[in-house]
């Protein structure tokens, strides 16, 4: 079993390399490397002390011999005095002979505090964390996610129904409008046949008609029936 879902240290060494550490908590950074940056901004957002320069962080031979360097840099250029320097220089003598003793990471990264809170869980020679902690939210996360996918696909099964339900009607629809919107067709009045004496009898209608009406305009007699 890995530590591929386990969050590492995003503390970067002098020569490069990451630390191996586990980070804390919601944290970017380890127990140890947290407090050693929490330290450096407090020192740093003090105004009282006076500050040359920055050595690193005395975690390996790279920093300590890296630090070396910045302090014969120091005094060449005349920046730093000699007991000071003197002093730096031992300083450093010491902690390149404590290099055997020391290792800030440990040799198990489940020994290593990554929450504070649950350390009055720990059992003696119990580990503080598990990778099946990790492990397990991955897996919490896959469940969501083939729920998701299952629930979308549910979902478009659903929607091809209603797809093809809805083509199923629609070859109707249109015949339906077209009919609605057909317009009604006109039904011819079959003619009415009269004979001739009918007929001879409402052109005198006619006739007559107009004569009484061109009567009354001039103020004449009606004619006799």
């Amino acid at each position: 079993m890995g530590f591929d879902n386990v969050p590492r240290c995003q503390h970067v060494k002098v020569n490069g390399t990451q630390c191996g550490s586990p980070a804390l908590r919601w944290r970017r950074l380890c127990f140890f490397h947290n407090n050693v940056r929490g330290e450096h901004k407090k020192n740093k957002a003090d105004e009282t002390a006076k500050r040359l320069f920055e050595l690193p962080l005395l975690e390996d031979a790279n920093s300590v011999q890296t630090a070396l360097m910045k302090v014969i840099q120091m005094l060449g250029s005349g920046s730093l005095d000699h007991k000071t320097a003197g002093l730096m220089l031992y300083a450093l003598q010491t902690a390149s002979s404590n290099l055997r003793h020391v290792n800030f990471e440990a040799d198990d990264v489940t020994n290593v505090v990554i929450d504070r809170d649950d350390v009055h869980r720990t059992c003696i020679d119990g580990q503080q964390w598990f990778e099946e902690d990790f492990e397990q939210e991955e897996e919490e996360e896959a469940e969501d996610g083939v729920e998701e996918v299952e629930d979308e696909s549910g979902d478009e099964e659903n929607d091809e129904e209603d797809d093809d339900e809805a083509v199923a009607a629609a070859p109707a629809q249109p015949a339906a409008v077209k009919q609605a919107a057909a317009p009604a067709k006109k039904v011819p009045v079959p003619a009415k046949h009269i004979t001739t004496e009918e007929a001879r009898m409402q052109v005198r209608g006619v006739v007559r008609n107009w004569l009484l009406e061109t009567m009354a305009e001039k103020g004449e007699a009606k004619p006799p029936s």
